[in-house]
């Protein structure tokens, strides 16, 4: 949770538990598969996006994690 939220939380009460609850059901719509050809790896320090989860060519760091493009 952010800071964002916690201070909205306090000002706002019920706008924060429809955001909450909405955040819940997207989570429950979109279920993560792993084993998908899709899967593709983002960078944590530069933001380079590839199909490979070794070493980031343009750091050269073990930094990549999973990344998957959500639309809502």
């Amino acid at each position: 949770m952010s800071l964002i939220y916690s201070i909205k939380k306090l000002v706002d009460p019920n706008a924060a538990r429809i955001e909450e609850a909405h955040a819940i059901l997207m989570q429950r719509a979109q279920p993560r598969t792993d084993d998908s050809d899709d899967l593709r790896y983002r960078c944590r320090v530069c933001g380079f996006v590839s199909k490979s989860r070794e070493y980031c060519p343009s750091c050269l760091a073990d930094t990549m994690e999973e990344y998957q493009i959500i639309i809502y």
